[in-house]
């Protein structure tokens, strides 16, 4: 198992971005992950982009890439991965992933204004909670339910240019349900909303995005000062 910077030193690409909580990588991440020493990321936290015209909703290359990119994720014994996915990629996930699939986690989302999948608003968001083998007992939370308010082209923090930025709220509580502080893999890292919240966290993380404008609001985001938060 390897601390921060050994992975990075082995990765022994230059980063888009790093600092000294996070490093941003412009790849596709099936190049990247094994490039990671084994065994050494504690909690994998990614939402794919899944509907939005890189991987189609049928279940297709989006399932191909999402399950191709989890094989490859250098997970501990007993770590999580909370994956998003859209209700009607769900079933798909489930029967893909190649990690030991354990429960859901919803997301409200009342005020959610993208466009009908099949004539009506979905309401709800699914996060699939993952273990590679038996896993680690989750810190204790009070019960999961956010009013999240997602829209298409400017996202909830502000953050303009990407269709689906998850709200710091989510991100931060799904972090801290991980008992141990460790390290936080991304590997579909859009605008950076894990790695910000990571570094705010005071947990180390990697990000890996195919897209070079996310990269950029990425970057520009952990570039700002954080405030720490003591947890």
């Amino acid at each position: 198992m390897a601390d921060f910077e050994e992975i990075i030193k082995a990765i022994g690409i230059k980063p888009y971005y790093r600092d000294e909580w996070c490093a941003i990588y412009h790849a596709d991440c099936r190049d990247i992950l094994p490039l990671i020493p084994d065994k050494s990321i504690d909690l994998v936290l990614t939402d794919p982009p899944y509907g939005f015209g890189r991987f189609p909703t049928d279940g297709g290359d989006f399932m191909r890439v999402i399950s191709e990119a989890l094989k490859l994720c250098p997970l501990k014994d007993g770590a999580w991965a909370f994956i998003f996915t859209g209700t009607g990629e769900l079933k798909n996930l489930l029967n893909n992933v190649p990690l030991e699939y354990q429960r859901l986690l919803w997301v409200y989302k009342p005020n959610d204004c993208t466009f009908p999948y099949r004539g009506w608003l979905l309401t709800s968001e699914a996060i699939a909670l993952f273990s590679k083998g038996k896993p680690i007992a989750l810190a204790e939370r009070k019960p999961y339910r956010h009013d999240c308010y997602l829209h298409l082209g400017v996202g909830q923090e502000g953050v303009e240019g990407h269709p689906t930025v998850k709200p710091h709220a989510i991100i931060e509580d799904l972090v801290l349900r991980c008992k141990f502080g460790g390290i936080i893999l991304d590997p579909f890292l859009g605008s950076g909303t894990t790695c910000y919240c990571a570094k705010k966290l005071n947990r180390y993380s990697i990000g890996i995005e195919i897209e070079e404008k996310y990269c950029e609001i990425a970057a520009k985001r952990c570039s700002k000062y954080v405030m720490r938060l003591e947890i």
